[in-house]
């Protein structure tokens, strides 16, 4: 399919305001929502509703995701609720993703009220493909990954700055820049930036900043704080005790050794499916799975 084929000629664009351009490496700021212009959506999605309903079935069939060019007819049909000039717009016609853009422009055809519900199925499609390809890494809210996926399980790596901290979190593919710098607001006031234990928390990819008690979620998981790996994985897989059995059946046997040297990669395998390590300004942070 080619999309370049399925845009309106030069004469029937719209004004370029209703995406702002931004130099490579600044920050995005969400534009103000636009009205949107649903009668332009439905006679797209008319004319190219068979192909997205295909490609749908198709990943339906092989418990798969959409493919690209799937992705890119959906993304053309809600551009032409925003304008030409808009992220989906521009990744219909040319496949390069602005992920952030393209979130809030899809998320608020997603909570609309006159939203039909293969509206929100097509955007749940559309913006899983995006983060998955962007994020092939994320995880989801549930250790057993759903399907299909929903933006509501899907975590996406996200970067916040909080005073002098700059770190990633996770937070579920149905939040918008908006819902994002109020989650900032949350992070300054509980002092991110001075608590390397909740940083460390807050790293994990399976941990949803946007879980509603983040110091409920914190306090439950922790377990301490140790000096590097190693002690960490002496204290986790309690070494000592270990240690003293070995002794004591050497002991028995009348026989002698010098000294016992760990393996800490078959440790580390051992505490994988327990225990999360992380290792965060020069300590080792344990947590419960």
């Amino acid at each position: 399919m080619n999309i370049d084929n399925l845009t309106p000629n030069r004469s029937q664009r719209e004004p370029e305001q209703l995406l702002e351009r931004r130099l490579a490496g600044e920050s995005y700021l969400a534009p103000d929502p636009v009205e949107l212009d649903w009668r332009r959506l439905e006679v797209a999605s008319r004319r190219f509703g068979d192909r997205i309903a295909d490609g749908i079935a198709h990943a339906t069939e092989r418990h798969t995701g959409i493919n690209h060019e799937t992705a890119r007819c959906i993304a053309h049909t809600f551009g032409r609720a925003f304008g030409r000039m808009s992220a989906l717009a521009e990744f219909g016609r040319t496949g390069e993703a602005d992920y952030a853009a393209m979130r809030d422009e899809y998320l608020q055809l997603y909570i609309d009220s006159e939203a039909p519900a293969w509206v929100a199925e097509q955007v749940t499609w559309l913006g899983t493909h995006i983060i998955r390809k962007q994020y092939p890494q994320a995880e989801t809210i549930s250790s057993n990954e759903p399907y299909p996926l929903t933006l509501e399980e899907l975590l996406v790596p996200t970067k916040v700055q909080i005073e002098d901290l700059e770190m990633e979190v996770h937070v579920p593919g149905c939040y918008d820049s908006a819902a994002i710098e109020d989650l900032k607001q949350e992070l300054t006031l509980l002092q991110l930036d001075k608590d390397i234990g909740l940083q460390a928390y807050l790293s994990l990819p399976n941990v949803n900043a946007f879980s509603g008690d983040i110091m409920e979620g914190f306090h439950n998981s922790y377990i301490a704080e140790f000096r590097d790996e190693e002690d960490a994985l002496r204290s986790v897989c309690d070494l000592d005790e270990r240690e003293r059995e070995i002794e004591e059946y050497i002991s028995e046997k009348g026989l002698y050794y010098d000294y016992l040297t760990p393996d800490w990669e078959a440790l580390r395998q051992e505490v994988r499916d327990m225990v999360d390590l992380v290792e965060r300004g020069g300590r080792v942070y344990v947590f419960y799975k």
